[in-house]
């Protein structure tokens, strides 16, 4: 990828951090006052309502060496998911809507503040909707088109008036005691954190895109047919080329390539875009090289490297995550696989446990389409996950399996005193008489 999409990606990793504070301190602001209100305005439960009030409480204390709501402010990843649809759209177009319901009307401001913050984030990304839906969770071209057209000034300010939030919480009461408590009582590292939050899911949404995936597998693919004695065709599908040369940027062969692409795509043309990247690659200055990737130990059965750690699984899950939301703008679902991989590389790879295209291709994509993986659902912490039928190693949820391992907290040992240490620039005077 180029130094502007580069440039994009961070920005995008920089806006989920800014809005997860905006959000988690509304929603502390509003449980602080009311717990019952904050569940009905957030649509959170009213337990989860509670344990916002009860870390507002502890961030206000001065005397506490640990502020929670920080805490979860700084995850490197969105805890929610923006719910703009085309109606929101037009009526922030038509001017202010009616008054929200009169025991809400006196938590206007906060939502106010928090909707202008999300309008502003998309309208960042108006003509970049693939980013946008990888940052937001908002997978809807259409409702990009329609912000990328009316006037920016204009809905900002309506924004304002939107009686509710144009949010929904992703995280839920388990999320919060796992990964604030352990049974060492280690902090949880911060890109297991982000796992965790990215693979969460509710059930009505597991349901739709369980549904998604299954008529995407009913599809009839298309078979290559080769044409002897005419001239290879110079030309490829519309967006086609621009997904080959990821692949061929990321070591695909050209034996997966053919595989993997739905398209009529042969073997001269990805030799021709193969060449021309050498060229380009060939003409560039030199730059200083940058230390190798560890790549996962190459055994006989790349399955069984993928599908043996419960960490690389949330990768595995928290990519196709990604992959969804693009699917959902109208992308190929090999095309979507490809963009979720460069945004996971870029901004989310974790060194310790690093995922090749080429091995999630073979391990997970092919297999998917073969009925060999399977999207399952948490009960119990509301994990979506992926699960292969030869290894899942008796636990098929990833973050029940670190849960056990003491790698996550458990709900039964959470306790107030075993929170991460917070920064050292928390005061530690007395609160004024």
């Amino acid at each position: 990828m180029d130094s502007t999409q580069n440039a994009l990606h961070a920005a995008a990793t920089v806006d989920q951090k800014d809005l997860n504070e905006a959000v988690v301190t509304a929603v502390a602001a509003v449980a602080r006052q009311n717990i019952h209100h904050c569940a009905e305005l957030f649509d959170i439960p009213v337990r989860l309502a509670q344990r916002f009030a009860s870390m507002a409480l502890q961030s206000e204390d001065r005397h506490s060496i640990v502020d929670p709501l920080e805490d979860l402010a700084t995850t490197p990843t969105a805890l929610w998911r923006v719910t703009m649809t085309l109606d929101d759209v037009a009526q922030m177009q038509r001017g202010p809507e009616a008054a929200a319901s009169p025991h809400l009307e006196r938590y206007r401001d906060v939502v106010a503040s928090l909707n202008q913050q999300v309008v502003l984030m998309l309208l960042r990304y108006a003509t970049q909707p693939r980013l946008a839906a990888l940052v937001s969770g908002l997978g809807s071209q259409a409702v990009m088109d329609a912000m990328s057209s009316a006037s920016c000034s204009t809905l900002v300010q309506s924004a304002g008036h939107v009686p509710r939030p144009l949010i929904r919480l992703t995280i839920n009461e388990v999320y919060l005691d796992r990964v604030f408590s352990t049974l060492s009582g280690y902090p949880i590292d911060p890109t297991l954190r982000a796992l965790v939050a990215r693979t969460l899911c509710r059930w009505d949404d597991f349901v739709a895109i369980s549904d998604t995936v299954d008529r995407e597998l009913a599809e009839p693919r298309p078979e290559r047919v080769t044409k002897i004695g005419r001239p290879t065709a110079v030309f490829l599908p519309p967006g086609e080329a621009d997904t080959i040369r990821q692949l061929i940027a990321h070591g695909v062969s050209t034996r997966t390539i053919l595989q993997f692409t739905r398209s009529e795509v042969n073997c001269a043309q990805v030799r021709r875009l193969r060449r021309a990247a050498d060229e380009a690659r060939d003409n560039e200055p030199e730059a200083q090289e940058a230390p190798p990737d560890i790549d996962l130990p190459r055994t006989h059965d790349s399955n069984a490297a993928v599908w043996g750690s419960a960490v690389r699984r949330l990768l595995v899950t928290s990519i196709f995550a990604h992959q969804r939301v693009l699917v959902s703008l109208g992308l190929p679902p090999h095309a979507a696989f490809v963009e979720a991989y460069e945004f996971y590389a870029i901004h989310h790879k974790d060194p310790g446990n690093p995922l090749s295209l080429s091995r999630l291709i073979s391990a997970v994509f092919s297999p998917m389409r073969e009925g060999l993986v399977h999207l399952g659902h948490c009960t119990e912490c509301g994990t979506m996950h992926l699960s292969h039928d030869g290894h899942h190693n008796g636990i098929e949820c990833p973050v029940c399996a670190l849960a056990k391992f003491n790698k996550l907290g458990r709900p039964s040992t959470f306790r107030a005193g075993t929170w991460a240490a917070a920064s050292a620039s928390r005061s530690a005077e007395a609160l004024p008489a």
